[in-house]
């Protein structure tokens, strides 16, 4: 959509620090740095660290020593993830601002000191472990921490000495991170030629990927064809970025002692192989019925077979495009129909510029929300263009925002929610809103938002299906050697094909999205696929309790939110009767989205 100089709405973090060099800035960073320096010295002088069991005493002073140490850990992990957000405000936005870039790497250097106070405690953790029933009983605040307590035991069985521990987190910075970095200031400085109407733009590659929605094939072809050509001129360093990657993480789960990458992720996202199994089962038995929504698409644009560059084709008369204040206004009002604190979390989101709205040259594509511990409140980034496509993507991220407000006053410890269970409120928020705009739609518009809504339920269930097949099969072949970016391409494919299979047109395949997921470029966070159709379908079955019970669901989904950091995943999901270790939950919710397309194929 165009827009005005005027219009170009950028978030606002001048209520946390006023600038990157500014006195309360250095001064919380200073903070942060004496911290972890005397945290240090307390842990080495009270032996916070690996030892022996056996010379331990379970007695008050150890679990007083204990929650000390607990406590610093969180006031730690708290400035610097305050600090780590509002230098990222900068770069994410700006990947051609150097001050933020030396800011980030300069960060990178404290944040490797608090990894290794994190195992030095998880180190003494390991050690008193099997204690740990007793010291809770003698400490307040210790039970209170039981969770984050009993997990980090559980996870001291995979760590390496420290020695090796520090070594790693220090090579990090010339290894996975800064590929992951590389994959990033690549990406996000990518630009391509466009043509539209005759009419030729250099564009970004976030606003050439917004050109997907277009209603008009031909942008829509012409975006998909230069988005392949610029993907393919970066194709090199890009690979070199996921072989880094890859190969960081995969060489860290053998020295810890993981059975697999994949073990690592089900610990990471809290749930066990017999769930991760149902629901990617689910997943696969739902293929068809996706394709059926696919080829019915096709059919209404004309086509034999879908081509890539209609999948988020608008279908349908409703082609209304949104200003920023009418999303804003939509969002708010049905996000009150919800909850008044729902509403009004969003409401001073909007009010306080906690959105970063418009796309530009430098800034990073997609979405996200980040948490800022420090003033308790979050930051969204996002790259609006008008579309009700858009409109869903801010009440996404909202979610998270509100996932975020309904944790406040809890250590960092205890909010450390799994991948899982951090899409819940997102997926919940989308919702809201899809549901909210079909309620007063007519005929033509109802096609156009379940087309909508199916877009959306196909990218969470088959494209993410894809995404774990391929990055199943890179980290296979990785272990072996370095893949080439022809790799790469041929592994895409192959998956896209187990997935999406004669429900797109093959020659249209997307063989680099490899490279447009920033997902796949994290060091030790494998997988970052599954868990997005894990939220999707767990939001989709707390949605239909809320159908059911109503208001009375609300107080119950609030603690949801609020506890997603101190329980298991099959354990927080059990206080609404659920039971993710079963495939039938997967799919009574996938039946929701089969009701979706049964309507689209009749409409």
């Amino acid at each position: 959509m165009k827009k005005n100089v005027s219009e170009d709405i950028r978030w606002d973090l001048s209520n946390v620090y006023r600038g990157l060099e500014t006195a309360d800035m250095k001064k919380d960073w200073q903070f942060l740095q004496k911290l972890i320096e005397s945290a240090g010295k307390y842990f080495q002088d009270n032996g916070i660290t690996k030892g022996d069991p056996k010379k331990i005493k379970a007695d008050a002073a150890c679990a007083d020593k204990l929650a000390h140490a607990v406590e610093l850990m969180n006031k730690a992990i708290m400035m610097y993830t305050t600090l780590d957000a509002f230098v990222f405000s900068f770069y994410s936005t700006d990947s051609y601002n150097k001050l933020a870039a030396q800011k980030t790497s300069e960060l990178e250097k404290i944040g490797v000191a608090l990894k290794n106070l994190d195992v030095m405690l998880q180190g003494f953790i390991g050690t008193v472990g099997p204690n740990l029933e007793k010291l809770c009983a003698l400490n307040e605040n210790l039970q209170e921490h039981r969770f984050y307590l009993e997990e980090a035991y559980e996870q001291s069985k995979y760590l390496m000495s420290e020695e090796k521990e520090r070594l790693a987190a220090e090579l990090a910075l010339s290894g996975g991170q800064a590929f992951s970095k590389l994959q990033g200031v690549v990406s996000s400085q990518l630009k391509a030629p466009v043509t539209i109407k005759g009419k030729t733009e250099n564009m970004p590659m976030a606003q050439i990927r917004n050109l997907a929605y277009s209603a008009d094939e031909k942008t829509r072809k012409a975006a998909y064809e230069a988005e392949i050509k610029a993907w393919e001129s970066a194709r090199e360093p890009l690979a070199a970025s996921l072989n880094g990657v890859k190969g960081h993480n995969i060489t860290l789960n053998i020295q810890r002692g993981r059975k697999s990458c994949t073990h690592h992720s089900l610990d990471m996202n809290r749930i066990d192989e017999k769930t991760h199994k149902a629901l990617l089962s689910a997943m696969a038995s739902s293929f068809d019925m996706f394709r059926k929504y696919f080829k019915k698409k096709a059919s209404r644009l004309g086509e034999k077979s879908l081509s890539w560059w209609n999948l988020f084709a608008p279908v349908g008369k409703s082609e209304r495009r949104f200003t920023y204040k009418e999303a804003c206004e939509f969002v708010v009002d049905n996000f009150n129909a919800f909850s008044k604190d729902l509403g009004g979390l969003a409401a001073r989101a909007f009010k306080n510029k906690w959105i970063d709205v418009y796309p530009r040259d430098g800034k990073r594509g997609g979405a996200f929300c980040m948490p800022v511990p420090k003033t308790e409140e979050s930051r969204i980034l996002c790259n609006f263009d008008g579309s009700f496509e858009q409109v869903l993507t801010i009440a996404h991220e909202l979610g998270h925002a509100y996932h975020n407000e309904c944790q406040k006053g809890l250590t960092m410890t205890q909010r450390s929610t799994p991948m899982t269970l951090a899409e819940t409120a997102s997926i919940f928020c989308e919702t809201i809103i899809l549901n909210a705009a079909l309620k007063n739609a007519n005929k033509a518009e109802k096609l156009a938002l379940l087309e909508t809504q199916l877009i959306g339920a196909s990218q969470l269930i088959v494209d993410i299906h894809s995404r774990f097949l391929f990055e199943k099969e890179v980290f296979d072949r990785r272990a072996g050697n370095e893949l080439s970016a022809d790799d790469f391409c041929d592994i895409m494919l192959k998956a896209q094909k187990a997935t999406y299979g004669a429900g797109l047109d093959s020659k249209t395949f997307h063989q680099y999205m490899w490279a447009v997921k920033l997902h796949y470029y994290m060091p030790e966070l494998a997988f970052y696929n599954y868990p997005y159709a894990f939220g999707f379908l767990f939001g989709l079955g707390l949605y239909k309790i809320f159908e059911r019970d109503g208001q009375k669901f609300v107080p119950k989904y609030n603690d949801l939110l609020r506890s997603t950091g101190m329980f298991m995943a099959a354990d927080l999901t059990k206080k609404f009767a659920i039971d993710i270790t079963k495939e039938k939950f997967w799919l009574d919710s996938l039946n929701v989205v089969k009701g979706h397309i049964d309507e689209y194929l009749k409409l």
